[in-house]
C-alpha cells in the first residue's frame, strides 16, 4: 500500500482516520451530559445471559436462562438492547419474557467518565502515532503499523451511538458493515504486513499470502453484522477468537521471520517490539475470550489501556533503538514549519493585544514595527536556531556529521594508501549505520575494486569506463544516486545494493568513486547526509592526489640521481 504520491497517500490515510474518529470518539458525549440508558441484561437476542444486580431487569423478576422476544421493538432499538445499552435513560422498552410482556424503563449507565476517557485515549493514541510514521516515513513497516492502529486499542461498542445519530435503519446498518468490515481486516492485514516489514526485505510471497489470508479472516468475521445485523451485539464469539487466534499466529510468523533475517547486530532493537507484540496478542486474545460477558466496565477498560502498550513499545523502540530512525522520520521542513508557526502565532499575539488596547491609528505602526523587530531578531539569530535544531531534534544526525567533518580533516594526514581506503569505507559505514561501502579506484582498462566492507556479496572486482554507473559519475563528475541510473537493475536485497556513488576527482578527471548503501533500517541517505560525505571524499581524493605527487617527485629525484651517477 505504499504510494509515491504525498497527495495519494494524504487521503488515503485522512479518509481512514476520519471514519475510525467518527466511528469511536462520539462516544465522548457519555461523559458530557448524555450517558447511556441501561436495563441491566445481557442477551444474544434470544435468551437472558445475565442480569445485572440492582438494575430494572432484576426488579421485574428477569432471571438468566429466560426466553426473551424482542420483536416488539423497533429494529434499531432491538440492536441496541442486543448491544448491552439502550439509547438514553427514561426510555420505555416492551419485551416479552418467557412470552409474558415486561415494561422495562431504563436507568442511567454505571459508568465512571475517566473508564470512557481512558477507553478514547487508548482509542486515539497508537492511531496519532500510525498517522505521523506513516506520513513522514511512508514505508512497508510503517503502512503496517498504520493500518493496525486503527483498532490497536480496541473499539468501543457504538450501537447507541448509531441509533442516536443515524436514525435511518437502513444507513446504520450500513455504516455498521463499513466499520465492521475495516475494523476486522485492515487491522490484523497490518499487524501481518508490519510484522514481516521488520525485516527490511521485500515482502515474500509467504508474505504476500499471510496478509491476504487474514483479509479473508476478517471478511468471514464480517458476515455476522452482515447477515444478522439486529444480532451484531453478539455476533459469533467463537469465530472472531478463530479469526483472532491465526491472524495472531501469522503475526508472530513474521516476527520470527523478520528476527531470523535481520542482522545479528540489529536483533537488540526488536526486542522491545517482540516484548509489546507478544503482550498485545496475550491481552487481545484475551479480551476476544472475556466477550461477550457482562463484566464490569472497568474491565474493558483496563483491557483497552493495555492493549496500548504495544504502540508505545514501538515508539520507543523507534525514539531510542532505532528501528525506524527518527533522524529519517522528522524532517527540518516538519522542525521549521513549526518555528514559523510559533513565529505567526507570537505576531498574532501581539497584534490582537494592540488592537485591544490601543487606538487604530497607533496600532498599524505598532505592528509593522513588531514584525520588522521579530524579522531581524530571528534573522540574526537563524545560525543559532539552526545549530540548536540539529543539536537537540536531530541530535544523532548532528553527531554523526562532526565525527565525519573530523574524519575529513583528519584524512588529510594519512599516508598509506590502505588508510585511506578505511577512512573511505568503514568510517563512514560506522558512523552513519549504512550497510556497506566500496571504494573504486582508476587503473588500466578501467575501475578496480579497492576495499568492500559490510555487503554479503562484494560488487564487481572490476568496472570498465563503459560501465552506465561510471559514465554517468564520469560525466556528472558529482554524487549519482544509483537508482537514477537507468540501465542498473539493483538486487532484490536491499542491504546488498549501493544507493549513492561520490566520485574522487583529480585536477578534473575521474580517479575513482566511493559507493555506499542505505542505513541498516532500509532508510535511503538523504541531502544533508551525502553533503556530509562530500567534503570527505573530497579530502581523500587530495590526500591521494599528494602522495601520488609526492611518489612522481621522489621517482624523478631518483632518476636525477642515477642521471648524474651515469654521466
Amino acid at each position: 500500500m505504499k504510494t509515491s504520491r504525498p497527495a495519494v497517500r494524504a487521503i488515503i490515510v485522512a479518509a481512514l482516520s476520519l471514519f475510525f474518529c467518527l466511528c469511536s470518539l462520539p462516544d465522548l458525549v457519555r461523559v458530557a451530559g448524555h450517558p447511556n440508558g441501561d436495563i441491566g441484561l445481557e442477551t444474544d437476542g434470544k435468551t437472558v445471559l445475565s442480569v445485572e444486580p440492582g438494575f430494572p431487569a432484576q426488579r421485574a423478576g428477569i432471571r438468566p436462562g429466560m426466553r426473551i422476544d424482542l420483536s416488539g421493538l423497533p429494529v434499531i432499538k432491538r440492536a441496541a438492547v442486543v448491544g448491552g445499552y439502550v439509547a438514553a435513560p427514561g426510555e420505555d422498552l416492551t419485551v416479552k419474557i418467557d412470552r409474558v410482556p415486561v415494561t422495562l424503563r431504563s436507568v442511567p449507565e454505571k459508568t465512571a467518565p475517566g473508564y470512557i476517557i481512558t477507553r478514547e485515549l487508548a482509542f486515539l493514541a497508537p492511531l496519532l502515532i500510525g498517522i505521523f510514521l506513516v506520513l513522514l516515513r511512508p514505508s512497508p513497516i510503517t503502512w503496517g503499523f498504520f493500518l493496525f492502529s486503527l483498532a490497536a486499542g480496541g473499539i468501543p461498542p457504538t450501537s447507541v451511538f448509531y441509533s442516536r445519530i443515524v436514525t435511518n435503519w437502513n444507513w446504520n446498518v450500513a455504516v455498521g458493515d463499513v466499520q465492521s468490515l475495516l475494523g476486522a481486516t485492515l487491522p490484523k492485514m497490518g499487524l501481518v504486513l508490519f510484522a514481516f516489514s521488520l525485516a527490511g526485505r521485500p515482502l515474500s510471497i509467504w508474505a504476500r499470502v499471510a496478509i491476504a489470508a487474514t483479509a479473508v479472516l476478517g471478511v468471514m468475521e464480517t458476515l455476522p453484522t452482515v447477515l444478522y445485523p439486529d444480532l451484531a451485539g453478539s455476533g459469533w464469539p467463537t469465530l472472531n477468537v478463530a479469526g483472532d487466534l491465526f491472524a495472531a499466529a501469522l503475526a508472530l510468523g513474521g516476527l520470527f521471520y523478520a528476527y531470523s533475517h535481520v542482522a545479528i547486530r540489529l536483533r537488540q532493537r526488536l526486542h522491545w517490539i517482540a516484548a509489546g507484540f507478544v503482550f498485545w496478542i496475550v491481552i487481545d486474545v484475551t479480551d476476544k475470550l472475556l466477550w461477550p460477558a457482562y463484566e464490569p466496565y472497568w474491565v474493558h477498560t483496563a483491557v483497552d489501556a493495555a492493549q496500548v502498550i504495544f504502540p508505545l513499545t514501538v515508539a520507543y523502540a523507534i525514539l531510542r533503538e532505532r528501528v525506524v530512525d527518527i533522524n529519517f522520520v522528522v524532517s527540518r521542513t516538519v522542525a521549521y514549519g513549526l518555528m514559523t508557526t510559533l513565529i505567526v502565532a507570537i505576531f498574532a499575539l501581539i497584534d490582537l493585544f494592540l488592537s485591544r488596547t490601543m487606538e487604530s491609528r497607533f496600532s498599524l505602526p505598532v505592528d509593522i514595527v513588531v514584525a520588522l523587530v521579530l524579522g531581524f531578531f530571528f534573522h540574526g539569530t537563524r545560525k543559532r536556531i539552526d545549530a540548536g535544531v540539529d543539536r537537540v531534534i536531530f541530535r544523532k544526525r548532528h553527531i554523526a556529521e562532526m565525527r565525519l567533518e573530523k574524519v575529513a580533516k583528519a584524512v588529510v594526514h594519512v599516508e598509506e594508501p590502505a588508510a585511506i581506503a578505511a577512512y573511505l569505507t568503514r568510517l563512514p559505514m560506522e558512523v552513519l549505520d549504512l550497510t556497506g561501502a566500496a571504494l573504486y579506484l582508476r587503473r588500466s582498462g578501467g575501475f578496480s575494486l579497492e576495499l568492500c566492507t559490510g555487503w554479503k556479496e562484494e560488487p564487481a572486482a572490476v568496472m570498465t569506463t563503459s560501465d552506465p554507473l561510471v559514465a554517468f559519475i564520469s560525466a556528472e563528475l558529482g554524487c549519482v544516486r544509483v537508482n537514477d541510473v537507468p540501465a542498473i537493475q539493483g538486487p532484490a536485497d536491499r542491504h546488498d545494493a549501493a544507493v549513492l556513488a561520490i566520485p574522487l576527482v583529480f585536477r578534473r578527471e575521474l580517479a575513482g568513486f566511493v559507493l555506499y548503501g542505505a542505513h541498516e533500517d532500509g532508510a535511503d541517505l538523504d541531502a544533508d547526509e551525502q553533503r556530509a560525505l562530500v567534503p570527505l571524499v573530497n579530502s581523500a581524493a587530495m590526500t591521494y592526489d599528494h602522495l601520488e605527487a609526492q611518489a612522481l617527485r621522489e621517482e624523478n629525484r631518483t632518476l636525477r640521481t642515477l642521471q648524474v651517477a651515469v654521466s
